[in-house]
């Protein structure tokens, strides 16, 4: 069973590329790459061929607009992985802009999806009551590191 592919996804989310000066009712196009790494991943497997992952995760966002600053994300989520090799994943990240706001989304992934998606639920400071979301793809680039592409809005309340 390939681990590597589903397991970089926390991503990865990708996630939220944010000017500094964003007003209040304004939608964010946002688009980049995301780098992530494996901080820990316990692994189990309750019967032959069913296994169980918790998964935390840090990841750098980077936006396709060099305007934009890019922000670090930190995630933790579960995955499971059936004997006829499907598989599906969720959980959380939180992305810590500079200036410590931080905007709050959750993230679902799985073998029957053909991407990923993910969507804010709120944050703090300019980023509470956050909402929008988008997809996102990656792929395992080792058993710990993880790269792929991002896109989609976030709308300030």
């Amino acid at each position: 069973m390939d681990l590597k592919r589903p397991l970089g996804a926390l991503l990865a989310m990708l996630s939220v590329l944010v000017a500094g000066s964003a007003n209040a009712g304004e939608t964010i196009n946002e688009a980049g790459a995301i780098a992530c790494i494996n901080d820990t991943l316990k692994e189990s497997e309750p019967e032959k061929g069913h296994k169980l992952i918790d998964l935390t995760q840090r990841c750098v966002l980077i936006p396709d607009d060099s305007a934009v600053p890019k922000l670090v994300q930190n995630c933790a989520g579960k995955y499971e992985y059936m004997p006829d090799g499907s598989w599906k994943g969720s959980g959380t990240c939180t992305n810590d802009y500079k200036g410590g706001d931080k905007a709050s989304m959750t993230w679902e992934e799985g073998s029957q999806l053909k991407a990923y998606t993910y969507a804010y639920t709120g944050g703090t400071g300019k980023f509470k009551g956050a909402s929008g979301g988008g997809t996102y793809m990656y792929e395992g680039l080792t058993d710990t590191l993880f790269g792929g592409k991002y896109k989609g809005q976030l709308v300030l309340p």
